[in-house]
């Protein structure tokens, strides 16, 4: 009996069979798997997208994979999204899914894979025949916003400067102007740009940088948007370490504290954060995802 438990568990598993389904009945699987996704039904989405994964139809197999990457995308599990983007990526070739790549690796905190697949996604778009549905405006955003959200912020401000070029060279930048050209919104960039910039040590400097970006660009609400953005580069900004003692102060018994700085004006000061503003936000977007299609 022994011996026949260690054959059973000595065997090889079973590929995933084949989905032995008519082709609309395989489209409506998806069509469901997709909705189960969206209403945050997870397990049935999973479980769904794991029987078209198996399709014999290339296209129900590649759509099955890819959402089952959004399946664990849409929970945080980067770690087990990214690898299954990777594999279709090395498939179809197509830009979104070297995107996909690019955004759920560096979420995971593969920062390497993500500037590879980054890269991939970028010679993907630059060699397509036709206009891809993701901008290399839009890439730059969302793959800086993934940046931004593992903290790895000098990374993310040379893709901030990449688009400070893009958008200066813009003759307007109405809404209007920008969804005609696949353009994220100007406030979500200068959304970011606020986050990263930030963290840059030189509150004063990154101030004058968006002041002197937004003298390069065209529109009428720039002078709003800039204003916005600069108060919330003070409010994301670091707190200032609070003042040390002098090493002299410190060694004398009854000696006087060093002097208080001087409190900033009410301009520069920093505003008062609730409790949620020291975690890593996903930045507000039309499609509040990552552009993961």
């Amino acid at each position: 009996m022994w011996d026949r438990i260690k054959q059973l568990w000595s065997k090889a598993p079973r590929p995933p069979q084949t989905l032995q389904l008519p082709e609309q009945e395989q489209r409506a699987l998806l069509a469901q798997a997709q909705q189960a996704l969206d209403q945050g039904q997870y397990a049935q989405a999973e479980r769904q997208a794991h029987e078209l994964a198996g399709s014999s139809i290339a296209e129900l197999s590649e759509q099955g994979i890819r959402l089952l990457g959004l399946v664990y995308f849409h929970q945080q599990q980067y770690l087990q999204a990214w690898p299954i983007f990777q594999k279709l990526a090395q498939r179809t070739g197509s830009v979104k899914d070297w995107f996909n790549v690019a955004t759920s690796a560096t979420l995971a905190g593969e920062i390497a894979q993500g500037a590879s697949a980054f890269e991939s996604a970028l010679k993907a778009h630059d060699g397509s025949d036709e206009s891809p549905a993701l901008s290399a405006a839009s890439m730059h955003l969302y793959y800086a916003c993934a940046l931004r959200d593992r903290s790895e912020h000098a990374k993310a401000f040379e893709h901030v400067q990449v688009l400070r070029a893009l958008y200066e060279k813009l003759p307007q930048t109405d809404a209007r102007t920008l969804e005609l050209r696949n353009f994220p919104r100007l406030d979500a960039v200068l959304d970011m740009m606020a986050d990263v910039l930030a963290h840059s040590g030189d509150i004063p400097e990154a101030e004058a940088w968006l002041r002197s970006f937004g003298q390069q660009l065209k529109g009428s609400s720039i002078h709003k948007d800039i204003a916005q953005a600069i108060e919330r580069l003070h409010r994301k900004a670091p707190p200032a370490p609070p003042p040390q003692e002098t090493a002299a102060a410190a060694a004398t018994p009854g000696a006087a504290p060093a002097s208080a700085p001087e409190p900033a004006s009410a301009a520069h000061a920093p505003l008062a954060e609730d409790s949620t503003a020291q975690q890593s936000l996903p930045l507000e977007r039309q499609d509040k995802e990552p552009r993961l299609d």
